[in-house]
């Protein structure tokens, strides 16, 4: 088919859809939905559906959700995009000009990614050279390759729908703060980076998938109208408050039972000093353990001089003993050579005697007298044959002529034993070629067998290697495992470095608060101090006040009525009781004709001048003089204390604050070591899980791996031994064959020999017969002459006798020549050899003893060395166990010591001897076990009162100061909880007093300012509701549908839960009133209970919240043709009507917000609608109106064409061919079935 092009338009939005190898037959189709309104027509199944739901999908909505929807038994890849060379064009005109976006298959990955491209789809996607490459390549990535090297700017990939949405329409909620992206909306974006589209998504889902309508609307106007709305306060927890409620009430009632611990303190006080006889002690028990260690090392470098002394000895031994072994061993090795020869040639002489050489070399020199018998002998048989020469010849031709025939025969036989023993020769020739033959072929057979065992042996560890390589693989996390894996640890390890962070931090804010009580009980303590100098001060002013000033007093009669004959100060000042000086009762009066001046009292008379004038009757002189200094005196301790009530206020204010931040740090540690936890749980699990799955696989490698073990040993043991067996039994049988047949052979043959072998042993016979004969008769012949056989046969014996003589002497010549060599070359080094060996087993006898001398002096040295070390490790080891005893001694005293413990100085002990200052040391530790034992039980009772008052968490920051001292041991322990009980008594009490009321003012506030933002959102959401409501039944066009109610509401928006909210409001601003923060009075019963009830109201409703959508509720209602329908659910639409009107009712009430989500104008939005002739005719024509106001062009859907085609601009038709052009035909003429105009 041909491409269509899409109409120009200056209005922004989705101008066409173009689908490349997509689920409908055609390969390339295209479908223009710009302009004005579309109507899609087709058959049941054609893919009407399948194109609407391609409008949401490129506002980014989840493909996956629709075709679920649309019960494809298809995902969305596998319909829309079945190759790789599939695409789905979405051709769509921007701010900045035309723009595709591509969706695409990722075989990979197993769903689609996104690309934008900047231009038209012809120009560049479907361009002639983009097709040619598309099927050529079969691969859309080559066509973006291709597009982007023609100089056409292309995206890059893009996974994710968050990312895709917000390049596309700016919605900034779906931003994920990276460049790329605000670079690509900047590029791509309908509207631009600046006007945000929301929703459209859903928007465009509405009348395709009706589920969750309510939450979605709901959703979509907070995001509207509320988008700016923010709830800043996070309330606090309600348990929290009712906790911190138990302690105001419980701060009073603790205060009278203070008095029960203070015999607990004076114990610990009592503890506290036998700690430093303790002490003492300790310390003498270190000097000496140090003392003992000092000799112990003393002994040591002694032993480590005496060893190394030794040690050098012993090494130097050694190496002589070395020495003196190795020339042993040179020599015994050299004696043993010499003896070895001499032994050779013993051996040698004893054969060559055995021969009796001597005798073979006489008879040697002897040779010529033996030859010249031979010739005497015969001289002599010839001598005695001379005389019958004829006889002779006849017999030596007769001889010679048995002895020719004889050769002749023999030359014969010969010649034939030679035939045949050279067929033997060739026939064992052939037999030994076809042996060699065979083994070649045999060796070959095997060489074959041998590759291709090794073949199939080396195939089969190859499968085992593979195998176990995958085993191997299988137990080793992948990339992504150890991404994910190290995400989680990084997760976790930010979170431990987090809470190690916070654990310092509020250690850090601990010790300053401790630091802060110390500085307060200091700047308390001065204050005291101060506070009774002034209070003294000021009583001294006063009495001299008093003294000057007070009238009708005795000392002022005696000042005012002084009498110049009386010196009242020298002598009544003495004597009075200062106290009478300022009676008003005494109506005094001088006295006359008495002597005023004597020094008596009642006719007493007294030495006045051992007395002093009291300070009351200085004169008045000097009393205005003292009045003066004391004023001044005052003043300045006025002006010390108010300096030192600022500072303790400060410090009392600082503390206070402090106790806040630490109580702030503690729940947000808390807080952290959960989420530290969850994140380490995370991990742990994903690891488990992880393990469990690579256990999993590595189960199923090693049965593979056992597979192929199993078939290698089944070759090895089985199939191979086979094999060989196979082959050694044939070439056995082929062999065994071979030889057969040479038997054979052979056999005849060796008859044939054996038979002229018969031959020659006749004819040997024959001739001795017939020399026999010949002798005999030679003999008879000369017996006839005469000649006596006897003398003959001995002249015939004597020659043969000379003749072996002779040859058996020149047969000792060889002989005689290797005995001349001999004792050439050996025999005459004998003796030298013996000298030799003597010589050297001297020097090995000399050696050994003196090596006996050196084992010996090194014995000694050894065993010298372990004497004196013995003895020396045996002083270090009684230092030793004395250091061990003291040193457990000690670990006892020291168990009973706390590091932070403050001790006294006071005098050491003498240490007299070891044991009695252990026993001393032993008695001390037993006595103050049993003071500590006494001091536990008296601090449990004192813990068991702070448990008491748990609501009040008295026990709660014991333990947390407990806690922060970090003390290990028990009796510290003890020791530290009384000073720790004493401390909370004493400052902490009243100051978790003033941190409870700051707590409680803090939380109040912020539970007050939570309140007023609620009370804020409610009248928001009236005012929403109202301009909804307004905006609804303004714009509606439908008259079958009035009233539009549209409420959204708070949760918290019950009268009585508003009055209380309102009275919480009240009363907290009394509290919070200036007067109130000036003191740090606990709040009224009243305002109590107006937190418990506003807290269970807020409870109530579970409201409880900061999340704006969990607090607003969604109230629709409209008139139906005068029947009310409530719409609170998704089935409420459904039964508001029929199935047209329900659904006219979803589109009016959501396409109300279509420009509120879209607010720019210039953008047109498409709304696929199915099944469009569900509305009636007036219905549909209202509809259209609602479109065209807002903006919006609907792509429909139907079986068929309607009466309402005349409002579509674009009309296609689906088909088995693909998607045909509707072209609207005009006729020319009237209507030949509409009535004439009347004239």
């Amino acid at each position: 088919m041909s491409i269509i092009n899409p109409q120009e338009t200056s209005m922004k939005g989705l101008q066409s859809i173009i689908l490349y190898d997509s689920f409908l037959s055609s390969k390339l189709f295209r479908v223009d939905i710009s302009g004005g309104h579309t109507n899609i027509t087709g058959i049941n199944g054609a893919g009407k559906t399948s194109f609407l739901n391609l409008i949401p999908i490129f506002f980014g909505a989840s493909p996956n959700g629709l075709i679920e929807k649309a019960a494809n038994k298809k995902n969305f890849v596998d319909y829309y995009l079945p190759s790789s060379r599939s695409m789905v064009i979405f051709e769509y005109l921007a701010h900045s000009g035309t723009k595709c976006v591509v969706l695409y298959r990722n075989n990979n990955q197993g769903k689609h990614n996104y690309r934008f491209v900047d231009g038209c789809a012809e120009d560049t996607l479907l361009s002639e050279s983009s097709l040619e490459i598309l099927g050529l390549s079969q691969n859309v990535k080559d066509v973006f390759d291709q597009v982007y090297k023609s100089g056409v700017d292309v995206s890059r990939q893009i996974d994710s729908i968050p990312e895709y949405i917000y390049t596309l329409t700016a919605d900034k909620s779906r931003l994920t703060g990276e460049r790329n992206l605000r670079d690509l909306c900047n590029r791509y974006s309908l509207s631009g980076s600046k006007q945000q589209l929301k929703f459209l998504s859903n928007l465009t889902q509405v009348t395709i998938n009706q589920n969750n309508v309510v939450s979605n609307f709901k959703t979509m106007l907070i995001e509207a109208y509320l988008d700016n709305e923010k709830i800043k306060t996070k309330p606090t927890s309600t348990a929290d408050w009712l906790a911190t409620i138990n302690d105001v009430k419980a701060l009073q009632s603790l205060q009278s039972e203070k008095q029960k611990i203070i015999s607990g303190i004076q114990l610990k006080n009592a503890v506290l000093a036998s700690f430093n006889a303790l002490h003492a002690h300790l310390l003498v028990l270190r000097d000496h353990v140090v003392n003992y260690e000092q000799q112990i090392s003393s002994i040591e470098h002694e032993i480590y001089a005496v060893k190394n002394k030794g040690n050098e000895t012993v090494r130097n031994l050694n190496n002589q003993i070395v020495q003196v072994k190795e020339l042993i061993a040179v020599k015994e090795k050299s004696a043993g050579n010499f003896k070895q020869a001499i032994h050779d040639i013993e051996v040698a002489e004893r054969r060559y005697q055995d021969m009796n050489i001597s005798v073979m070399e006489q008879e040697y020199k002897k040779r010529a007298h033996y030859f010249n018998e031979i010739e005497e002998a015969k001289k002599y048989k010839q001598f005695l044959t001379e005389s019958y020469e004829n006889i002779n010849r006849e017999y030596d031709k007769h001889s010679a002529d048995l002895l020719r025939e004889k050769m002749a025969s023999s030359e014969a036989l010969n010649a034939e034993s030679n035939e045949v023993q050279e067929a033997i020769n060739q026939l064992r020739n052939r037999f030994d070629l076809k042996v060699k033959e065979l083994e070649r072929k045999q060796a070959e057979q095997l060489q074959i067998l041998d590759q291709e065992i090794s073949s199939e042996r080396q195939r089969l560890l190859d499968i085992q290697s593979a195998a176990m390589e995958r085993m191997h693989q299988s137990t080793l996390f992948t990339d992504e495992e150890n991404l994910q894996l190290q995400r989680l640890k990084l997760a976790y390890e930010v979170k431990e470095n987090t809470l190690s962070a916070k654990s310092d931090e509020l250690k850090a804010a601990q010790n300053k608060l401790k630091q802060l009580n110390f500085d307060q009980n200091k700047a308390q303590y001065d204050l005291n101090g101060l506070k009774a100098k002034l209070e003294k001060a000021k009583q001294s002013e006063e009495n001299l006040r008093t003294t000057l000033f007070q009238k009708d007093t005795l000392l002022r009669f005696l000042n005012d009525a002084l009498n110049e004959d009386v010196d009242w100060r020298t002598t009544i000042a003495k004597v009075i009781n200062p106290e009478l000086f300022f009676k008003t009762n005494l109506n005094p009066v001088w006295q006359t004709g008495v002597n005023a001046n004597a020094l008596s009292l009642y006719g007493l008379e007294i030495d006045l001048n051992k007395l002093e004038i009291p300070g009351e009757a200085d004169s008045l002189e000097q009393l205005q003089i003292r009045l003066k200094d004391a004023e001044i005196y005052t003043a300045s301790l006025v002006e010390q204390y108010d300096k030192q009530s600022h500072l303790a206020q400060s410090i009392h204010r600082e503390i206070n604050e402090t106790n806040i931040a630490v109580v702030k740090l503690e729940n947000e540690l808390n807080t952290l070591q959960n989420e530290k936890q969850q994140a380490r749980q995370v991990y742990d699990q994903t690891e488990k899980e992880l393990k469990a799955k690579k256990a999993e696989a590595t189960r199923i490698e090693q049965e593979a791996v056992n597979r192929a073990k199993y078939e290698l040993q089944t070759f090895n043991n089985q199939i191979e031994p086979k094999k060989r067996g196979e082959l050694r039994s044939a070439n056995m049988l082929e062999k065994n064959g071979l030889k057969e047949s040479y038997d054979a052979s052979y056999a005849d043959l060796r008859i044939k020999l054996d038979l002229i072998a018969t031959k020659e042993k006749q004819l040997e016979s024959s001739y001795q017969a017939k020399m026999d004969d010949l002798t005999n008769l030679y003999h008879s012949k000369l017996r006839e002459q005469g000649v006596d056989e006897n003398i003959l046969k001995q002249a015939e014996m004597k020659i043969k006798a000379a003749i072996a003589q002779h040859t058996k002497v020149k047969g000792y010549e060889s002989i005689l020549a290797e005995y001349d060599m001999w004792k050439k070359n050996h025999y005459q080094y004998k003796q030298n050899h013996i000298e030799d060996m003597n010589q050297a087993l001297k020097l090995v006898s000399e050696y050994s003893h003196n090596l006996s001398k050196l084992e010996s002096e090194l014995e000694q040295v050894r065993t010298s060395l372990r004497t004196r070390v013995d003895n020396l490790e045996a002083s270090a080891q009684d230092f030793r166990e004395k250091i061990k005893k003291l040193d457990k001694q000690g670990r006892e005293i020291e168990n009973l010591f706390d590091d932070d413990i403050l001790l006294v100085e006071v005098d050491r002990p003498e240490f007299l001897s070891f044991d009695s200052f252990s026993r001393d040391l032993g008695t001390l530790a037993d006595t103050q076990k049993k003071q500590i034992y006494q001091l536990r039980l008296q601090t449990n009772a004192s813990k068991a009162l702070l448990r008491k008052y748990e609501a009040f968490s008295l026990f709660k920051l014991f333990e947390e100061k407990m806690e922060s001292m970090g003390t290990t041991s028990e009796t510290m322990n003890t020791i530290n909880s009384m000073s720790t009980i004493e401390s909370i008594m004493d400052y902490d009490l009243p100051k978790k007093h003033d941190a409870v009321t700051n707590i409680f003012r803090n939380k109040s506030a912020q539970l007050r300012n939570y309140i007023q933002e609620i009370l804020n959102l409610n009248k928001r959401l009236k005012s929403v509701s109202t301009e909804l409501s307004g905006y609804l039944n303004r714009s509606n066009k439908f008259k079958a549908f009035t009233d539009f109610s549209m409420n959204l509401e708070s949760v918290l928006n019950d009268k009585n839960t508003l009055d209380q909210l309102n009275q919480f409001v009240l009363q907290c601003e009394d509290y919070q009133s200036f007067e109130n923060m000036q003191s740090s009075s606990i709040p009224s019963e009243d305002f109590i209970r107006c937190c418990e009830y506003t807290l269970k109201a807020i409870e109530s409703t579970k409201g409880h919240t900061d999340d704006i959508r969990s607090m607003v509720r969604l109230k629709m209602s409209v008139m139906n043709n005068g029947r009310l329908a409530e719409l609170r659910t998704d089935n409420d639409f459904t039964s508001a009507g029929s199935t047209g009107t329900s659904r006219i009712l979803v589109l009016i009430m959501f396409l109300a917000l279509s420009r509120k989500l879209c607010p720019d104008n210039s953008t047109y939005i498409h709304i696929p609608l199915d099944e469009i002739g569900n509305f009636d005719a007036i219905n549909t024509n209202l509809l259209f109106d609602m479109m065209d106001h807002n903006k919006i062009y609907l792509v429909c859907a139907q079986p068929e064409n309607s009466t309402s085609n005349h409002k579509f601009k674009n009309l296609y038709i689906v088909g088995a061919n693909g998607v045909s052009t509707v072209v609207p035909l005009e006729i020319e003429g009237d209507n030949p079935l509409l009535a004439a105009e009347p004239v």
